[in-house]
Parts: structure tokens; sequence; C-alpha cells
């Protein structure tokens, strides 16, 4: 082992040593279903902090949008909902239960997504242990967030999952690639769980997906009135040109 790759070594070590995952708090549930009215329209969480350490944690609500890639983005949402309380200094090994009230349409048309973001906040709440020498001022705290799913979910929405599109293109270093599209024309959200996929020619041969070459479309979760793309890489043992899919997965009862 040459110097110079003990010296990448030690420091690794060193800024590993130095890292301290603040492990600190827990959010439960992680996902909820509200109604739009009614009693289920307020739902309770609970903050643990299962540290030896005061906490400072804020509770906000995002409104969850989705593109096609499924990379997610948020909008504040703080109007839709009212959060008690919205901020916790919260002593060790404390509970403390947060109460979320949807307080936006009482009649929507299909299902709402939202996402309830709890995170501990950056504010050193014992002074005294920050002086207690240079060794633990100098080590570097990560602090912990956690994102909930929150569902507005109106009576008799159903989701409603058609294949839209399939498509073969060169990808990165020309290699051949597979984008397939899922629409979701349904009122509620759909995830593709145990999602089972077959390609089709026009002839009529038929290949099966495995799991492995399916990747994340088996979990995907696709939202109501949207579409999901995926971007596989193309089967080696896929021989033909396919020209359509057939599909079926586990929906909730």
């Amino acid at each position: 082992m040459n110097v110079a790759f003990k010296a990448i070594l030690v420091a690794l070590a060193i800024s590993l040593s130095n890292l301290q995952p603040s492990h600190a708090f827990q959010l439960q549930p992680i996902s909820r279903t509200y109604t739009p009215a009614g009693p289920g329209s307020t739902q309770s969480y609970q903050v643990i902090n299962s540290s030896n350490e005061r906490l400072a944690i804020t509770i906000s609500m995002v409104e969850r949008l989705v593109n096609l890639r499924g990379e997610e983005t948020h909008v504040p949402a703080d109007e839709d909902f009212l959060v008690y309380p919205p901020q916790i200094l919260l002593e060790p090994n404390a509970v403390q239960t947060v109460r979320v009230t949807w307080v936006g349409d009482p009649a929507p048309q299909q299902e709402l997504a939202y996402r309830l973001i709890a995170e501990q906040l950056p504010i050193n709440l014992d002074p005294d242990k920050a002086q207690q020498g240079t060794a633990a001022a100098g080590k570097i705290k990560v602090l912990m967030r956690y994102v909930g799913s929150v569902y507005i979910k109106p009576e008799q929405v159903k989701p409603e999952v058609i294949f839209a599109g399939l498509e073969k293109i060169q990808g990165a270093e020309g290699r051949s690639q597979l984008v397939l599209t899922f629409q979701n024309r349904g009122t509620a959200h759909a995830s593709l769980r145990k999602l089972q996929l077959s390609l089709a020619s026009a002839q009529g041969d038929v290949l099966d997906l495995t799991p492995e070459q399916m990747g994340v479309m088996r979990n995907a979760t696709i939202l109501a009135g949207k579409q999901r793309q995926f971007l596989i890489p193309y089967p080696s043992n896929l021989h033909f040109d396919p020209v359509k899919a057939t599909f079926t997965f586990e929906q909730p009862d």
C-alpha cells in the first residue's frame, strides 16, 4: 500500500470519526390518508425524541409535484393545513403529539398529494457542551429530516392505470434503452406493487420482464391524473421489436 493511499485512508477515518449522525427523533406514522371533511380531516402524529439531548423540530406541509421522470418538487402548502404545534422543543426521551388538520378544499374532485416534512433545526440548545474543547466544537452534526406522505382522499376515487407508450432509443455510449410510459387516468394514486410486465411483437412474440429488468417500476407511485415515464436498459434477451405491452400489479382492496 503506497503512502498516498494510506494518507487518503487516514483522512477518511478522521472525517468519519467526526461525523455524528443525529438519529435523534422519529416521526410516526410516516404516511396518512385524510378525508377532505369530517373527523378524518384531522390526523395525529407522534414525534419521538430517542436521544439524551433537547431537540428543536419544525413541522411543515408542502404540495407534492412529480414530473414525467419521477423527479419530485415541493410547493409550500401551509395555507391548506393547520399544524399544531408547528415548532417543538422536545426534551430528552420525550414524545410530542402533533395534530394536522386539512383546511383546504372540502370537496376536491380527485385525490390530492402532499408531504409532511419534519426537520431538526440546527440550533445549539446546550451552549455549555459547545465550550467543552475544540474536539467537540469541531464535530459535524448531521440533522435529521423526515418526509411523510399525505393524501387527501374523497370518497369513490380510484386509480386507473393504462400503458401509454413504448419506445426504443439510443442512450449513453450508444447503448439501446427502452422508454415505457404509464398513465393514471384515475382519481387516486396508484402504486405499481408486484408489477408484472410483458412485451409483445406484432407477430405475437412475448417476453416477460424480470423484476431486475423492470427496476424501480415495480414500486413506483403514479399520482392521480399524471403520467410516469421509465427508462430501462434494453433487455439482452429481447430479440424482437416490441410494439405493445401488457401489465398487472397488486391493487389494494
